[in-house]
């Protein structure tokens, strides 16, 4: 993933809390390991040989989750041990919307927390699922000349205060702090309205881009994402999976699929779109399970747009700047 000459020790560090989630897909109650840390399996399986985790878990957590980490590539030496590991229970419509309810939460993630190590990384995603991130961690890895890259999930959202189960959106008051330095800032259509208090997501995206963020993507369930780079926005389709079992995690998968390939291409759409594909696999499993390779990745998007249906997707991809070659 690195494209320095001297590789740094990590490609990528992913922060967040870890979570143990029951999730209620089409009538049946599926438990699983979850949070953003356990979606960034998927990215040694797309080819990146160095990556970790900052996140925090309490004994609850099964030691059977800790070795399918391991074992999935994870560097685990920026796990704490804490009180108690984040819960949700989250039910799904039949179009992927969502609604969550929280019965633990974890201890919150603090600068000291992450390795001297790891702030050597060529990207840290700080992915928060309840308002757990320091936001010195942000600024901190900015400094240090990491690339960031922000989901803004757990900076939107909180427990409500009369009802310690439900989960109410909130501002993200700190956003105009650190705007400045997030490479990518990634949310789903409702969390940018609620980050920008505008309701157009073009106008919203560019908000976003204005306050500082280099680049804004944004993700629309089934509906597809966009991509805002360069005072410019494109809507990126969602690629078709062969089944739907759970779209849990979809987000945290699309965002660092685009990391992986946007640091080898440098081409911002062409990486939505392969991240796009990346997505529609997690789909077709339960849990973080089943995460596809490289070539599954780029064999799905090809035979997508090889259909004559998407000629248009396939002029965007060839007409967008890059310093590299279109991959296709």
């Amino acid at each position: 993933m690195t494209s320095q000459s001297t590789p740094l020790p990590y490609d990528l560090v992913v922060v967040g809390h870890l979570t143990m989630d029951v999730n209620v897909v089409g009538g049946r109650r599926l438990v699983e390991l979850g949070g953003p840390p356990a979606y960034a399996m998927c990215t040694p399986a797309l080819g990146l040989r160095r990556v970790g985790i900052v996140s925090s878990v309490g004994d609850d957590f099964p030691p059977g989750y800790l070795r399918r980490l391991a074992r999935a590539g994870l560097d685990l030496i920026g796990l704490q041990r804490g009180r108690v590991t984040t819960h949700f229970l989250n039910e799904y419509s039949e179009d992927g919307h969502r609604t969550q309810e929280v019965t633990a939460v974890a201890d919150p993630i603090r600068i000291s927390d992450v390795p001297e190590t790891f702030w050597r990384a060529q990207w840290v995603h700080v992915s928060p699922v309840l308002q757990e991130v320091d936001l010195a961690i942000i600024t901190a890895a900015k400094q240090r000349r990491a690339k960031v890259s922000v989901d803004i999930q757990g900076f939107v959202r909180r427990i409500k205060s009369d009802d310690m189960k439900r989960i109410e959106a909130c501002p993200w008051k700190g956003f105009s702090r650190v705007a400045r330095h997030i490479d990518v800032l990634k949310c789903d259509v409702e969390e940018i309205r609620q980050l920008t208090g505008r309701s157009d997501i073009a106008a919203a995206a560019a908000s976003a881009h204005k306050a500082g963020s280099n680049l804004v993507l944004v993700t629309d369930s089934i509906r597809g994402s966009y991509v805002c780079h360069a005072s410019t926005i494109h809507h990126v389709p969602a690629i078709p999976p062969r089944k739907t079992v759970d779209h849990t995690g979809c987000g945290d998968v699309y965002a660092m699929s685009f990391l992986v390939e946007y640091e080898r291409s440098q081409r911002p759409l062409w990486s939505a779109y392969f991240a796009a594909a990346s997505a529609s696999f997690n789909v077709e499993t339960p849990g973080a399970t089943g995460f596809p390779d490289y070539d599954d990745v780029a064999k799905r998007l090809r035979a997508y747009l090889s259909n004559p249906e998407h000629r248009s997707d396939v002029e965007a991809l060839h007409d967008e700047e890059g310093p590299r070659p279109c991959p296709i």
